[in-house]
């Protein structure tokens, strides 16, 4: 009797598997494909009508640029280590006392002192889900934090079967949150662990802009159709970027505000899943980096009511084996066109404006990315492994406008968050570069980056 071969017939199973995947997309996308761009788009649901009444009026924009990271100009980062023994670390930000609050998403928040490295974990949190990539998110405190004590936390509410993004606020005295309240929580709940956004950004006004995610891949579903439809209903907080009051409260002047059966939180639209945002105060201008698909990566500049295109306009690809497209058009005239864009994936987890004089003057008012990690190409076998991340240095000229870019390698990790130091040094925060799923990897770190 003839030998069997395993791993031959592992191979061929996985093969098999893969094509039935592939299959079950291309039939999912023909189900809730796109119209064609030369036709208006009827409100269906509350749905947006992709007219040209949607398309901001801007003068000519410079030509789109399309970037693989793999060809840029490189350099190594100096890093000084902060912190360390982090456990699936995901975001940070500075107390007035020069401490810092430091997440971590299985639901640990961390007081750290950058000087004496004693370590304090916080008290009175919120239940978080912890599936795939929910858990506790985002933290930032408030521009008066001084005089009374907020500090606004983003984390995953649920189950597996049914969760949502919440962002909650809470005074935080000596190392204990009281007083915690829900100042927002997604309309909708979702199924499965994907795509929860959640960055936190502070304008002038005091009012605070956050991210949510379109709730995740295919098959993915809501309401009978793929759930990243979603992003283009105004009915639907999730694909969205959600401006509120810092107690809740919906602006005046929310670009929706007053309309019927429109969420009224709704500053921007047409997002996959947005985890940098930042306000860039010399241009006045709000800038978010974005997840693409399989490739697509996005850096926008965002502005109130626009529609950034997600899924209807988009460099992404499916995740199968031939890559097939999203959507039959990359640019659309009636939504907004991304300022940068990488492929192959850079996974664009931060964004950081730098207006400080650490590095020298050439530096200030340049973006700088967290690359969370590098996919080595655009197949999907690049995707079964979770390869080191970067920083990459986009630099502009006194409009905006991208003039260059730069990787900047810090090691072999994955890149969670940066941020601009009180000192004016940039910080980073890193993860170890294996998937996590459970807590107590304690393998993530804060890094200042002394030069690069």
């Amino acid at each position: 009797m003839k030998k069997i071969n395993i791993r031959k017939v592992i191979l061929i199973t996985l093969g098999i598997l893969l094509l039935i995947g592939a299959i079950y997309v291309a039939l999912s996308y023909e189900r809730v494909k796109a119209p064609a761009p030369t036709e208006e788009v009827e409100i269906i649901d509350n749905e947006v009508e992709l007219s040209s009444e949607t398309k901001s009026e801007t003068v000519a924009k410079p030509p789109l640029s399309v970037t693989d990271y793999r060809e840029l100009p490189q350099s190594d980062a100096v890093l000084t280590s902060v912190a360390d023994n982090l456990d699936a670390p995901w975001a940070f930000t500075w107390l007035p006392s020069g401490e810092l609050l430091v997440t971590e998403r299985f639901g640990t928040l961390k007081i750290i002192s950058p000087n004496t490295n004693e370590t304090k974990t916080v008290s009175g949190l919120p239940d978080v889900f912890t599936g795939g990539q929910g858990g506790l998110l985002d933290v930032t405190v408030h521009p008066n934090f001084a005089d009374n004590n907020f500090v606004y936390l983003s984390y995953a509410q649920g189950t597996q079967e049914g969760n949502r993004l919440r962002v909650a606020r809470a005074q935080l005295n000596d190392a204990v949150l009281e007083n915690l309240e829900v100042v927002f929580e997604v309309a909708q709940t979702k199924s499965g662990g994907q795509h929860f956004g959640s960055r936190f950004a502070w304008l002038p006004d005091e009012t605070l802009l956050f991210s949510v995610g379109d709730g995740g891949n295919p098959p993915a579903s809501y309401n009978g159709e793929l759930i990243r439809e979603q992003a283009q209903k105004l009915n639907a907080h999730l694909g969205k970027v959600i401006r509120i009051n810092d107690d809740g409260s919906i602006p005046e002047d929310n670009p929706f505000a007053g309309r019927p059966d429109v969420q009224p939180e709704i500053w921007s639209y047409g997002h996959r899943n947005v985890q940098g945002l930042t306000y860039d105060s010399l241009r006045d201008q709000v800038i978010a980096s974005e997840h693409g698909s399989k490739g697509g990566d996005e850096l926008n500049a965002l502005a109130a009511g626009k529609n950034y295109g997600w899924p209807r306009a988009t460099f992404s690809t499916e995740y199968d084996l031939t890559g097939s497209a999203i959507s039959p058009d990359q640019t659309l005239e009636v939504t907004e066109d991304p300022i940068a864009v990488w492929t192959p994936t850079i996974a664009p987890s931060s964004v950081a404006f730098y207006n400080g004089s650490q590095y020298g003057n050439d530096i200030e008012g340049d973006l700088f990315v967290a690359a969370m990690l590098l996919r080595s190409n655009t197949t999907l076998a690049a995707y079964a492994s979770s390869p080191a991340g970067a920083i990459i240095r986009i630099i502009n000229n006194e409009a905006g406008h991208i003039t260059g870019q730069e990787l900047i390698n810090v090691g072999d990790f994955r890149v969670r968050s940066l941020a601009q130091g009180p000192d004016g040094f940039l910080y980073v925060l890193t993860d170890s570069t294996g998937r996590q799923s459970r807590a107590g990897n304690n393998d993530g770190a804060l890094w200042k980056i002394e030069s690069f």
